[in-house]
């Protein structure tokens, strides 16, 4: 749809551009005419059937007639059979005869060898006359034309590269979804295998081992979930349920929902939130989800006794969401990326358990509500970093 706006606003531009480069040939042609061409045909060349000074009708009728007889005939000359000898003959009647009555009375006083130089200097001077009419035409035919090819060759290497970075990111993200299971199915195969073959005496040790089979487990199905949310997002056919709600209320739950995660470690949660309600139009169930990525993140990628705030606050037509905290920074080379799937510290994937699809997530889903979402790292105050999103709030 971008493309097809892009190609129609192109053209729009180009199309009146176009009109005005025919409208100033038109009046410069004219000019030429008035001031250089009709007084040297009719001073040197003694032709004065086409000039305007004489009688501006007859001299129209005259060059119009006289296109048409000339068309006429060539046309004639391509149909068989009798239709193209009909066509000429008629063409004889309707514009010959005027042309010829014209072309005698300009001869009347010539000798036979005079009157064939000056038939044959009409004829050319009708033919460049026509040809300096049609100029414009052409040459803006051949500018628009090439002109449009150029911009649809564009706009289809763009699609290509477009194309090309899709495969780029399809396979990559493919290699880092192989990765991030083949890690702990490692795990989980060597341990079944110890606990399979008896390698395991003690009880209290094989607890162990089937527990850090159940965890990694547990992360292979939290990484499929992520995936899958995250296809769903980017699928065809998939549409937000959205209506108004009151996306202050949504804070609260979503905040209240882990609270526990928070105080398992020790996180101090500051909380400002308007008392009256703010409302948006927004899928209930995808935008806690966004929200949920958001504390989960502050919650799994911060240390211990690390402070968190949410804040939101309206700003004339737009609500603005924060969630901040004074944990560790993210790298410059990180963070450029940071929305893109799989993209994470070396140390976040393999040490912290992490999938780098939540952030993806996120961002999928407050763009799908017309919303954006940005990371911010040069906060004066409590805090060092935020995420930040603004949308639009639905009025009454």
């Amino acid at each position: 749809m971008k493309e097809n706006d892009k190609l129609k606003g192109f053209l729009i531009k180009r199309f009146l551009l176009i009109l005005v480069f025919v409208a100033s040939s038109e009046v410069l042609i004219n000019i030429f005419y008035n001031q250089i061409v009709y007084p040297w045909l009719a001073g040197t060349m003694k032709i004065n059937i086409f000039m305007t000074r004489v009688n501006a009708g007859e001299s129209l009728t005259t060059f119009c007639k006289g296109i048409l007889w000339i068309l006429g005939h060539g046309l004639a000359g391509a149909i068989p059979f009798g239709i193209g000898r009909q066509l000429g003959s008629f063409v004889d009647d309707w514009a010959g005869k005027h042309i010829v009555s014209q072309l005698m009375s300009q001869t009347a006083q010539m000798n036979g060898r005079e009157q064939q130089i000056y038939f044959a200097g009409v004829v050319a001077v009708l033919l460049l006359l026509m040809l300096g009419l049609l100029l414009p035409y052409v040459l803006s035919a051949i500018w628009f034309s090439r002109m449009v090819t150029r911009k649809v060759v564009e706009l289809e290497q763009e699609e290509q590269l477009k194309r090309e970075e899709y495969d780029r990111r399809r396979n990559l993200l493919l290699s880092d979804v192989a990765h991030d299971l083949k890690t702990p199915m490692t795990t989980v195969t060597g341990y079944a295998s110890a606990l399979a073959g008896g390698q395991v005496a003690e009880t209290e040790k094989q607890q162990e081992y089937l527990q850090m089979i159940y965890n990694k487990s547990m992360q292979m199905s939290g990484l499929i979930t992520l995936l899958f949310e995250y296809v769903k997002l980017d699928s065809e056919g998939f549409a937000l349920k959205k209506k108004r709600e009151n996306i202050t209320e949504i804070l609260r739950e979503s905040v209240a929902a882990l609270y526990t995660d928070f105080e398992a470690k020790n996180m101090e949660v500051e909380v400002f939130l308007p008392e009256e309600p703010i409302y948006s139009c927004v899928d209930r169930v995808q935008f806690q989800r966004a929200i949920n990525n958001l504390l989960n993140n502050a919650i799994k990628h911060n240390p211990f006794e690390t402070e968190v705030g949410i804040i939101m606050k309206a700003e004339e037509d737009c609500v603005e969401i924060r969630i901040c905290d004074n944990g560790v920074l993210i790298s410059k080379e990180t963070a450029d990326y940071i929305f893109d799937p799989f993209v994470m510290g070396d140390e976040s994937r393999t040490n912290k358990g992490g999938s780098g699809l939540g952030l993806s997530i996120v961002q999928k889903i407050i763009s799908m509500h017309g919303g954006v979402i940005q990371l911010r790292q040069d906060l004066e105050g409590d805090y060092k970093k935020a995420f930040i999103i603004k949308m639009k709030i639905e009025e009454e």
